[in-house]
């Protein structure tokens, strides 16, 4: 009775589990694409009506999707009303990357409230599941917005360092243009901390990026002008302020920089004129930078009365704002200071009680110590134990995964052979050699030896490589077989790649196969790419249809 019972409980889970709505397949199709192509899945989402979502997990993906979507499209949010359910939801469910896109857009709308503890404490959060995540665009994200924190209380190597860190992850998934962000950010980081070397370096990786992308060239002239001005000599300070003054398009941070460069080689009235260009409500006249500027240019310019107010009002200004960041950091350090006299009156304590402990019966410590030993061994076996345990469950959770996989290829192919009558015999062949493979792996289902688990595995891992070898063999098959066909596609610019994906079309299998075939994310992409390439229309929505209409034409 009692197995019956657990049968019945694992059916009504699973059934539970499974039970979706018909907008949970819409939630899974704009994920493909919301990177992309935001604003389309902005008007998806907001057409889907939350009282249809089946459960918490669908009304949590719809939550967090909509989140980005309005990020990407530049609508900042300050309240939780759309991120809620997958804040709700996703602190003990889904998948790292879903925790830490919650995390990060969390963190995102503390940052539009001004909550900056909040914010910090939501990307600290993200950042301690770095080991488990694939979502590296998110997390390069974070990593500047967390920067901006560095950046504000002064951690200018924390911000540097984030900011290399996300320019590796943008060039990685080739994102250029935030690659170049980056690298700046970088740079003025290392510019402010006067750090030569690492200057020099970041300016060459910019460099080398203008030259795959000029029209980058723009983002670099304010950190030109500061690297120059902080490192070059007067006569190179005086030729990039004169070829770059001209330039309309030119911030106020970087004509500030241009007063400087004037102040920094003797044309104190050229660095005012600069300044008095500036339209004071097009700046902030009580940062820093702009105090201390607007002293030296006065100071050079003669003008010591205006020159000594400016002084004072940055010095009071810097005071304050060590003032904060002093009591922030002493705040710490008295909370560090109260654990450590907690601790050690602790320890005073323990060590008085072990001392009378000793002097009263050395003899049971000793057998304690003994037992104790004892004990330590035996348990640090027992987690050894385990932790092999659970290493080896997991190699063979992930080899039935992979079994499982190759079995779903074999019946498609099975299927396909014989429902298809019309195929060219290599074709043909090729398929069959493809299903005798799998046939062989699969009727190797040897025991549970583990010493088998290994070979075993890299055999699988060979059988999936040669996935690639299938689809050469068949796009060779047609060329042989159809031409004409094959021309055409060449002609439109189509890879092999392409060629390979569309022969699988080709041959009869449909989309859902190829999806699973060559993994959902590509299958989105490669579609798109080959319906620009072949001026599909949009409202063609079967590819496969239209690939084997084509075959006939031609």
């Amino acid at each position: 009775m009692k197995s019956l019972a657990y049968i019945l409980s694992f059916i009504l889970c699973l059934a539970s589990c499974t039970r979706h709505s018909k907008e949970w397949e819409k939630l899974q199709d704009v994920e493909t694409y919301i990177v992309t192509n935001a604003d389309s899945a902005l008007v998806t989402l907001q057409n889907i009506q939350p009282e249809k979502l089946a459960n918490k997990e669908e009304k949590a993906k719809h939550a967090l999707l909509l989140s980005m979507a309005m990020d990407k499209n530049y609508i900042d949010r300050t309240d939780f009303e759309v991120l809620q359910p997958a804040i709700d939801y996703y602190q003990d469910h889904g998948t790292a990357n879903d925790k830490l896109r919650t995390y990060y857009y969390q963190g995102r709308i503390y940052q539009n409230k001004g909550d900056k503890d909040s914010s910090m404490r939501a990307f600290i959060n993200a950042r301690e599941l770095k080991d488990e995540i694939t979502d590296t665009l998110t997390y390069a994200n974070l990593l500047v917005a967390q920067g901006t924190y560095f950046y504000s209380s002064y951690k200018i190597k924390d911000f540097i360092e984030n900011n290399l860190q996300a320019a590796r992850l943008f060039q990685a998934i080739n994102r250029p243009y935030y690659q170049m962000t980056s690298l700046t950010n970088a740079l003025d980081g290392s510019i402010i901390n006067k750090d030569k070397q690492l200057a020099d370096s970041i300016m060459t990786c910019c460099k080398n990026n203008i030259d795959e992308h000029p029209d980058y060239g723009s983002i670099m002239i304010p950190y030109v002008i500061s690297y120059t001005i902080v490192f070059k000599s007067d006569n190179e300070i005086r030729n990039v302020i004169h070829s770059v003054y001209d330039n309309k398009k030119l911030s106020n941070n970087a004509k500030l920089d241009i007063a400087y460069g004037y102040s920094k080689i003797g044309e104190a009235d050229k660095a005012l004129q600069v300044l008095e260009s500036i339209h004071a409500e097009n700046i902030d006249t009580n940062s820093l930078k702009y105090l201390s500027i607007k002293a030296d240019v006065l100071e050079a310019n003669d003008n010591y009365k205006d020159a000594l107010s400016f002084y004072k009002l940055y010095s009071s200004t810097l005071e304050q704002k060590h003032k904060i960041l002093f009591s922030q950091d002493l705040l710490f350090a008295q909370e560090r200071h109260n654990l450590e006299v907690a601790s050690l009156i602790e320890i005073q304590k323990r060590d008085q009680l072990i001392w009378y402990s000793i002097c009263c019966a050395f003899v049971l410590l000793s057998v304690i110590g003994v037992i104790y030993y004892r004990y330590r061994i035996g348990k640090t076996q027992r987690v050894i134990a385990e932790q092999e345990n659970d290493r080896l469950r997991l190699e063979q959770e992930n080899l039935g995964m992979r079994i499982s996989q190759l079995e779903s290829e074999s019946e498609n192919l099975k299927n396909l052979l014989s429902n298809q009558k019309e195929l060219p015999e290599p074709i043909t062949e090729s398929i069959r050699i493809r299903i005798e493979m799998l046939n062989s792996l699969l009727a190797a289902q040897i025991s549970d030896n583990e010493k088998y688990a290994k070979p075993y595995s890299a055999w699988i891992d060979e059988i999936l490589k040669n996935k690639d070898a299938f689809m050469d063999s068949t796009r060779l098959a047609f060329k042989a077989s159809h031409p004409r066909f094959m021309n055409y596609l060449e002609e439109h610019g189509l890879t092999e790649a392409e060629q390979n994906y569309l022969c699988l079309y080709a041959i009869g299998l449909r989309g859902k196969e190829i999806g699973e075939y060559i993994q959902l994310k590509r299958h989105y992409h490669i579609s798109s790419d080959i319906r620009k390439k072949l001026g599909i229309d949009e409202h063609e929505t079967n590819i496969g249809i239209y690939i084997r209409r084509l075959m006939k034409t031609l």
